[in-house]
């Protein structure tokens, strides 16, 4: 802690409500909003999904999409091989729920009623009003537009429940698909993070795209 006399040095005047540079102060993130929400994981709606939290009646579903290899084929996980890895999958998503800690929505497409893919935050930094989105999606539904829809989704709600400033995601630079998600969804592209992660017996690159709240608020390109 460091105490200033009446010699020491002064705070530059700016009015009530302004930063120094007499802008619009910056709202504070708030660590608080963290606590419950996993537990308490909303339900959002797009014009062709429901995201909700998953349940151990989606097993089947969860199976058909993540046994495809294609469908892992640039994911950090394995095709599943049986029916008990989406269920201890599953599990692990409803025990994430339950003791609060990080668990993704479930994309239930409203003509099919069944879960297709997952989307959500793999990532989250109250502090720094900071998080990172993740998603995968069953081949069979690739091309339609569907997970920008539920990504567009996820980003409105970070940004104006959350109390997020930025929003990020990562991919690997042969998975121009997930890229293409990221930039219709309002993210720009920041850089290439050289060798960050081992995956799957090697070390391999990953595209970092994000968006600012202060873009999002301006381009719209966020609202589901």
């Amino acid at each position: 802690m460091t105490m200033h006399g009446s010699n020491g040095p002064k705070e530059p005047e700016h009015p009530p409500g302004t930063g120094r540079d007499g802008q619009p102060a910056e709202r504070a993130p708030d660590p608080e909003l963290r606590a419950g929400f996993f537990r308490n994981l909303p339900v959002l709606e797009t014009a062709r999904l429901v995201l909700r939290p998953l349940t151990l009646d989606d097993v089947d579903d969860v199976y058909r999409y993540a046994s495809d290899p294609e469908v892992a084929r640039y994911t950090t996980w394995e095709a599943h091989r049986s029916l008990e890895d989406s269920r201890a999958f599953v599990e692990a998503q409803v025990q994430a729920y339950e003791e609060d800690q990080i668990a993704p929505w479930a994309m239930v497409l409203r003509e099919a009623g069944r879960v297709i893919g997952t989307t959500g935050f793999v990532a989250w930094a109250p502090r720094h009003a900071r998080a990172e989105l993740g998603y995968a999606m069953g081949r069979s539904y690739w091309g339609r537009g569907l997970m920008t829809e539920a990504v567009r989704a996820v980003v409105a709600y970070g940004f104006t429940r959350m109390g997020l400033n930025r929003i990020e995601a990562r991919c690997i630079p042969e998975n121009r698909a997930s890229a293409r998600v990221m930039e219709k969804a309002g993210m720009r592209y920041e850089g290439l993070l050289r060798e960050v992660m081992y995956s799957k017996g090697r070390f391999v690159d990953l595209c970092l795209y994000a968006i600012l709240r202060r873009e999002w608020a301006v381009t719209r390109e966020g609202r589901p």
